[in-house]
């Protein structure tokens, strides 16, 4: 009787962990499943929108481009403007600097003596630090 207990006992563990790892496996594949499903349904909203964007490229009117193309041209060129007095003022700045360098190696006392064009030089707005 005792051996037969022991045999019952173990297709019930058996059988308990099988269905335990149905259960599980089940968590799994719906859980797959749910992944997949989120991921096409992503996809599609991903090419709907690519799609409404190419419709309202070819949608905008010539005159609208050409506007944005006007405004980007402007913008670049206030950009070359600013870059150019920007390394404008960092040359003058070089070029005094080492002016002053100089002159304070040809005489030892030489730095008693002012030296505006330095000074006007680091004053200059493209060369100050922002505050």
């Amino acid at each position: 009787m005792h051996i037969k207990r022991n045999i019952v006992k173990e297709e019930t563990t058996e059988m308990m962990d099988h269905e335990r790892q149905q259960r599980d496996l089940q968590k799994i594949f719906d859980a797959t499943q749910t992944s997949y499903l989120a991921a096409v349904e992503n996809t599609f909203a991903l090419q709907e929108r690519i799609l409404q964007f190419a419709r309202n490229l070819m949608e905008s009117s010539a005159e609208t481009l050409k506007t944005q193309a006007d405004k980007n041209r402007a913008t670049l060129e206030t950009l070359t403007q600013e870059s150019k007095k920007h390394r404008e003022a960092m040359e003058n700045l070089v070029r005094e600097s080492t002016e002053v360098y100089e002159s304070l190696l040809r005489s030892p006392f030489s730095h008693h003596q002012p030296h505006s064009k330095f000074e006007g030089a680091t004053e200059s707005s493209e060369v100050k630090p922002t505050e």
